[in-house]
């Protein structure tokens, strides 16, 4: 791409107001803060340590009911708690009010908000294999809180803003050409998404630091980020997605990190003469012993998954998916997805209708769209309704299957299968099998579905990993998962008095 050269006269006035964008952006050099831990001069939009803590204490209720609230086990809780309170000593802000949250549901995550609000999930902490590698993702958040990456982020965010104004005020009193304008934007924004990967190097230096400092082996932070990647691989095969995109769920979304940045990071802290020291303890055993007993998967009061059925204890209520489907239990809606490229959504009306299912069908759920065959039917002696339609995605033409089940309350179940057009006829069996496979539990089967918890056993002569792994709930995934669940590498074996990670309902 290049620039035809243009000719361009400037009056005084012009030339005053092009310096003067440029002189508000250097005007927050004065701004400046000099951070105590990563001892770099930054600017957090005017934020002080006080304001840090009013936003993670404003925060902290939307962090909860995005994840699933908070995971009640009190001698899990005050391990982990204690665990990062230790760590926390070793940071250089001690006026934050440190407090660490268990976050109960199985997507494997970690996050801090400003202010010293730390979250660890169920799922992170059944991954993770030894006290050093939990103590190394508590020290990686609480780095994010130290550095005050929030502040400056949002710093970051007010000076582009700032600097987009007066330099496009500046750009058209110069009369310059309107694509110099929309470079510029360009050139703003990815220098705000650019502080991630900074931020993130830094938070690993730091964190570093401070395990360090409380005897933990820096090693785990490597160890823990292979896990993260194994586990990122296996669900990527589990949900048919190429093994980067699962990212976007987990951990590795929000901390995208490599083994080398890691490496990079250890280096830098060794460097500051009070970093990361070449030994330390991992805590293994004592870790195992901790989550021992500890709830695996989804809560019964959300939902479970056990192979292609979905089942709702609390709403007493049951469905199958179609052969080879997996389903992932989301906080609105169940999907499902087939590797020929076949979904389902199954989710619940918010508002009461009256009348009859077909005309919900018709004229509510499925208004302004072309329905074919609209049938009345019924399922489990609840009312119900179905129909199809053509519609366009992503990947082509499709055909969409709707079915309405009137609930007991006059809101409605909703089932939304879909194929690509070319295999509609393939689908269709399979589709209303799912459908009518809805049934109503009793309370007393209800009463029966527990969850599932993480066991921790020392593996006898006679085991194998296809007999410990059967009780996972991944289908013909379930040994690969079992290997990342333990640290098992593909092909490794099992040892005698081996101490493993098994599930049991």
């Amino acid at each position: 791409m290049c620039f035809e050269p243009t000719s361009v006269i400037l009056s005084r006035r012009q030339v005053l107001a092009g310096l003067a964008s440029g002189a508000a952006l250097v005007g927050t050099a004065g701004c400046l803060d000099t951070n105590a831990a990563s001892g770099r001069d930054s600017f957090t939009g005017f934020q002080s340590i006080q304001d840090d803590i009013a936003e993670g204490q404003a925060n902290h209720p939307k962090i909860l009911k995005a994840f699933g609230g908070v995971y009640e086990h009190r001698r899990l809780t005050g391990y982990v708690t204690r665990i990062g309170g230790t760590l926390a000593k070793y940071t250089e802000y001690q006026q934050y009010p440190y407090r660490f949250t268990i976050l109960n549901t199985p997507i494997v995550n970690a996050l801090a908000l400003p202010g010293g609000y730390i979250y660890v999930t169920r799922g992170l902490l059944a991954l993770a294999s030894s006290e050093a590698e939990l103590a190394g993702v508590l020290s990686h958040e609480l780095a994010h809180v130290t550095a005050r990456h929030g502040a400056e982020r949002r710093g970051a965010q007010q000076v582009a803003q700032i600097g987009l104004l007066l330099g496009a005020i500046g750009l058209r009193a110069a009369g310059l050409p309107s694509g110099l304008m929309q470079l510029g934007q360009t050139a703003a924004i990815a220098a705000i998404k650019g502080y991630s990967r900074e931020h993130e190097l830094e938070a690993d230096t730091l964190g570093i630091r401070y395990m360090s400092r409380a005897g933990y082996h820096p090693e785990a932070m490597v160890s823990f980020l292979r896990s993260l990647r194994a586990h990122s691989k296996v669900e990527a095969q589990l949900q048919g997605l190429p093994p980067g995109e699962v990212d976007q769920f987990n951990i590795m979304a929000t901390h995208p990190r490599t083994v080398e940045r890691v490496r990079q990071a250890q280096g830098q802290a060794a460097g500051t003469g009070n970093g990361a020291k070449k030994w330390g303890r991992w805590g293994r055993e004592k870790y195992l012993t901790q989550i021992d007993g500890m709830m695996f998967g989804d809560d019964p009061k959300q939902g479970l998954i056990r192979g292609n059925k979905f089942i709702h204890p609390g709403l007493r209520f049951e469905f199958r998916a179609p052969k080879d489907f997996i389903l992932r239990n989301g906080a609105k809606r169940v999907t499902g997805q087939h590797p020929s490229g076949a979904a389902m959504v199954f989710d619940m009306s918010a508002v009461i209708r009256r009348g009859p299912a077909a005309d919900y069908l018709q004229f509510g759920w499925a208004a302004n769209t072309q329905l074919q065959d609209l049938e009345s039917l019924t399922i489990d002696g609840l009312e119900g309704a179905t129909a199809w339609a053509e519609g366009q995605n992503q990947t082509g033409p499709v055909r969409i299957r709707a079915l309405a089940i009137r609930r007991e309350d006059g809101r409605f179940y909703r089932f939304m299968y879909i194929s690509p057009l070319a295999k509609a006829g393939r689908w269709e069996a399979p589709f209303r099998r799912s459908g009518l496979s809805f049934r109503r539990l009793d309370v007393r089967s209800a009463a029966r579905i527990k969850a599932q918890r993480l066991l921790v056993v020392t593996a006898r002569p006679e085991d194998t990993i296809a007999g410990l792994a059967k009780t996972l709930p991944y289908g013909r995934f379930n040994d690969a998962w079992f290997r990342v669940l333990n640290d098992l590498a593909p092909g490794q074996a099992l040892t005698a008095k081996q101490r493993l990670k098994v599930i049991a309902s």
